[in-house]
């Protein structure tokens, strides 16, 4: 064939070629590691959780005070008196107090989960405008990436989310933010 010579297989763009070509600088690495170290820190498990053979003992042993109490009121008191059972009923006041105000929360330490979102959905999830327009770049530049969305949960509440871009086998931090601000962003001087 006369043309086989002219027609190249078209090689494939690398992460490295589109950063490049688009002058992105990412967040490195160390920074995320960091943050996510610093954020687990900050987040640690509650008293209770790491006590938790504690808890029961505590709440049975109040239970136990609040009887005692009351029965040792009532021991005092001559017959007919209402202030045990008014003693009974401050004791249980207060136990049920320190039970709604979260004093006996068991609440577990905070954790790093990650999901694969869609890039039309970016700014549904929270991701702040500089941070989604980046991923939208390198994500139209490489067909068939991926993007990762971290997130600190703790009991369920997303706390501190970071973005992960993902293409044949690489792996690249566009940007990390919380509710009010962003922390760190990969940078983009070139043209979108």
């Amino acid at each position: 064939m006369p043309f086989d010579a002219l027609v190249s297989p078209v090689r494939p763009r690398s992460l490295v070629d589109v950063l490049d070509e688009q002058r992105i600088t990412t967040v490195p690495w160390a920074v995320l590691e960091a943050y996510k170290d610093a954020q687990l820190r900050r987040f640690p498990p509650g008293f209770w959780h790491h006590h938790q053979t504690l808890l029961p003992v505590g709440l049975l042993g109040s239970v136990g005070c609040m009887a005692a109490s009351g029965g040792l009121a009532h021991g005092v008191m001559p017959i007919g008196a209402l202030f045990p059972s008014y003693l009974t009923l401050i004791w249980l006041g207060v136990i049920t107090m320190l039970i709604v105000f979260g004093v006996f929360r068991a609440h577990g330490g905070s954790r790093w989960e990650e999901r694969l979102v869609t890039a039309h959905l970016l700014e549904e999830l929270g991701v702040p405008e500089p941070i989604a327009a980046t991923a939208r770049v390198l994500h139209r530049a490489l067909p068939g990436s991926a993007l990762v969305l971290g997130e600190l949960l703790q009991e369920e509440v997303v706390l501190d989310p970071y973005l992960l871009f993902e293409h044949d086998g690489q792996s690249i931090c566009i940007g990390i933010w919380d509710r009010r601000r962003i922390i760190a962003a990969a940078t983009c001087t070139g043209s979108h």
